[in-house]
């Protein structure tokens, strides 16, 4: 005769793994609606179509500067279309006392392009604001003659002043100098000056 033994069950354990199951089961469901809330959070937020840079009417500003000055402040033309101007300003009270027009250009590619003009210049101002930069040549550009100045230490990708292009321009007594500078092409940085150069002829001979 064969005896079966019969184990009898701890209703205390069955009780306390059963307990442990649905702690678990409710932590899956709870990790489970956590992350849909998630997902419908960011599928409610709009995303917007646009650049977040602010796009600056450049032309308003330098009329209003030029009516308020009475100088020959530059407003070259877009070099294509999905270019914007993102900044234009009028610094009258310098802190090196030179008196100063800057707008600066967004292409679609977010590469940037920056013109300053400063009145009564001279070679500090211009060397103090291309700083690390040396005048490695010249070029002529659309009859007016730009010295370049190439940074000493070169970054990737390149910072706003790594390149630049200086043109001096004589206005009675006194010079004022033009400074474009930016990480565009050198291709969009000669088309670039060859509008700032007709600005330049067409304000100046006023």
């Amino acid at each position: 005769m064969t005896d079966t033994q019969t184990t009898a069950v701890d209703p205390e354990a069955r009780a306390k793994a059963h307990r442990a199951k649905q702690t678990l089961n409710n932590l899956l469901l709870s990790l489970l609606a956590t992350v849909g809330i998630v997902v419908i959070m960011i599928l409610a937020v709009p995303r917007p179509n646009s650049s977040l840079l602010q796009k600056v009417d450049y032309r308003s500003v330098a009329q209003n500067t030029r009516t308020s000055t009475s100088l020959p402040i530059i407003a070259p033309k877009l070099l294509g279309q999905g270019w914007y101007s993102n900044s234009a300003r009028w610094t009258s009270k310098a802190a090196d006392g030179v008196q100063n027009w800057y707008v600066g250009f967004v292409s679609p590619k977010n590469q940037y392009l920056g013109l300053t003009q400063a009145f009564g210049s001279n070679p500090t101002w211009a060397l103090l604001q291309l700083k690390g930069d040396i005048p490695t040549g010249s070029v002529k550009i659309a009859g007016l003659t730009w010295v370049e100045y190439k940074t000493t230490s070169p970054s990737n990708p390149p910072k706003t002043r790594d390149y630049a292009l200086v043109t001096d321009i004589t206005a009675g007594t006194h010079t004022d100098q033009v400074l474009i500078y930016g990480t565009a092409s050198k291709s969009e940085f000669n088309r670039f000056a060859n509008l700032v150069a007709a600005q330049i002829q067409a304000r100046y001979s006023k």
